[in-house]
């Protein structure tokens, strides 16, 4: 009976235990094709993809429960083509002592072009609370608005947990956007 219940214990823990180490997987940088990891270190080599580790352990469980498989600084999804999957980015400064925040989407341009890199909004304030996910297509209404859109492609939703959101949506050849909440 006793190696049972060390048994139990122990097989309940690792299996607890593994639901951040699955999130914190997909925020590997390995996980983005090379051309794309290429793209952003030369452009920002300053910046890196915001991980589960760097949110505050409220917020760390406001996004495990949502979505415990996925990364806070990445966003996987066909934001601009239904035929080619897009990756929306969330960059914090490597350095502890700077702040801001960056919001990217890496789109394949080409076979010998690499990605494309396009930024959504950017701020040198504090990014604490900041995540981004992918959103279904669907309709969406503003939180302040009569204001709804209708997705036909996936959306990369930024959302300061707990305070506000914001979807951003391709549409006729650019990124806009629409405030969600508040």
């Amino acid at each position: 009976m006793r190696r049972l219940d060390l048994f139990l214990v122990v097989f309940i823990t690792a299996l607890m235990s593994g639901l951040p180490a699955r999130a914190q997987d997909k925020c590997r940088w390995e996980a983005l094709p090379t051309q794309a990891r290429s793209r952003v270190s030369k452009k920002f080599p300053e910046w890196r993809i915001k991980l589960l580790s760097d949110l505050e352990a409220y917020d760390k469980g406001l996004w495990l429960k949502e979505h415990p498989k996925e990364c806070p600084g990445i966003a996987v999804g066909h934001f601009e083509d239904p035929s080619h999957i897009a990756y929306g980015l969330l960059l914090i400064p490597k350095s502890a002592s700077r702040t801001g925040y960056k919001i990217v989407v890496l789109t394949k341009s080409g076979a010998l072009e690499g990605y494309s890199l396009k930024i959504l909004d950017q701020d040198s304030g504090d990014d604490s609370g900041l995540v981004i996910s992918k959103v279904p297509p669907g309709r969406y209404t503003g939180f302040d608005t009569a204001q709804s859109v209708r997705l036909k492609l996936d959306g990369i939703e930024t959302d300061w947990l707990e305070k506000s959101s914001t979807l951003f949506y391709w549409r006729n050849g650019r990124y806009l956007s629409l405030p969600t909440s508040d």
